[in-house]
């Protein structure tokens, strides 16, 4: 009796300890298979109505751009700053040298103060002659003949030149003569010292508005001619979308209407209002040109490429999966996602992808994916299940 105890016990001490020696490697496994067991980060696919509208590329513009070129030849002295700078209204932003003009100027002034001076001394002259005529009837020899004027004056008789009013009016009409002249050389002084002053406004090309330096075309010291572009200058304060948008569509937007917008490499919308409507199309491309307003421009660059999207009439809805691009995995030249199988395994699915929506995702045309599927959220290059 005591062996068959002794015996029990011992198997029971045999048991515990063969017990002992299985389980930890029996939990160690449990654990590594919980450790290798990979975790993902999964979305579930959405629905959304497509085909509603249709998506227009247009670009990025400032609210006033203007191009300013050379008026005149000349060097280029002064440049005030560099692309992206900005400036006030009336701010010079480009001037050429004006050395020889000013030097210019200052010789046609020069010649007006001479020819003022000669038209005051000519009037001086022409009113003395005016007031007091000076004539050969009151010669300085006090009346008396000289032995000249005994054989000359029947002959100045003659021509008329004795008689003391046609000497009068000689005499005026030669200081009349004079006046003009001196007139004619002031009003000329003065045409070059006009021609001048413009020339002189015209080297320098000043900020129509507040704005900024969109684009230099010229450096200190190039030789311009005129007529050469020298700065792009814009007002940057509100920046527009310009886009041609066919003329079947141009009946679904009016001026102040608000559509959605995407610029290039974002997925977020932005607002827009329809600002203008060009009158005319281009009849080529049957297109019209259509402005709008971004009404939130922080992100937005002059000439950055951007969406959007316009009602097109033509097409109907219809509810398509849709999945963020992120989800996308690109396998060659086609694009797939991995999708949870039955037993929560990522297995890869190849896809055809269409429209994008006005949120920023893609929509499913065909691959067997469907709403409420589980994907991978963000798959990297070359990833494999299990790895």
């Amino acid at each position: 009796m005591n062996k068959i105890l002794i015996s029990s016990a011992a198997a029971v001490t045999l048991t515990v300890a063969a017990f002992s020696l299985v389980s930890p490697q029996a939990e160690a496994e449990d654990q590594a298979a919980e450790v290798v067991k990979p975790s993902y980060e999964l979305i579930t696919v959405e629905s959304s109505s497509i085909g509603g509208e249709v998506i227009l590329g247009g670009a990025v513009i400032p609210y006033k751009t203007v191009n300013l070129s050379a008026q005149m030849p000349g060097d280029v002295k002064f440049i005030a700053g560099e692309e992206g700078d900005t400036f006030k209204k009336g701010d010079i932003l480009v001037s050429l040298d004006t050395d020889a003009l000013m030097a210019k100027r200052r010789q046609a002034e020069t010649q007006y103060w001479s020819a003022e001076a000669g038209y005051r001394n000519a009037m001086v002259q022409y009113n003395r002659e005016m007031l007091s005529p000076n004539s050969q009837a009151n010669s300085m020899l006090g009346g008396a003949p000289s032995m000249f004027s005994v054989f000359s004056d029947p002959i100045r008789s003659f021509s008329g030149e004795g008689d003391p009013s046609y000497e009068r009016h000689s005499n005026l009409y030669g200081m009349n003569v004079q006046v003009q002249t001196a007139r004619n050389q002031m009003e000329q002084a003065l045409a070059a010292i006009a021609e001048l002053d413009a020339n002189l406004i015209n080297a320098v090309s000043i900020a129509p508005f507040d704005g900024v330096i969109l684009k230099k075309m010229a450096e200190v010291g190039d030789i311009i001619q005129p007529g050469m572009p020298l700065v792009t200058f814009a007002d940057v304060s509100k920046m527009q979308i310009q886009v041609e948008v066919p003329s079947n569509l141009l009946g679904m937007i009016t001026k102040g209407a608000k559509i959605n917008a995407r610029l290039d490499g974002s997925k977020e919308l932005f607002p827009a209002v329809v600002e203008r409507i060009f009158p005319s199309a281009d009849m080529g491309g049957h297109t019209t040109t259509v402005k709008f307003d971004l009404l939130d421009a922080s992100k937005a660059r002059s000439g950055m490429y951007v969406e959007v999207m316009i009602p097109d009439p033509n097409k109907t809805n219809r509810s398509l999966p849709v999945i963020p691009e992120s989800a996308i995995v690109w396998t060659t030249s086609l694009p797939g996602v991995f999708i949870l199988d039955e037993q929560g395994n990522p297995k890869l699915r190849l896809i055809r992808i269409g429209e994008r929506t006005a949120d920023g995702k893609v929509s499913i045309i065909s691959g067997g994916i469907k709403a409420g599927d589980q994907i991978l959220a963000r798959p990297q290059a070359g990833f494999q299940p299990g790895a």
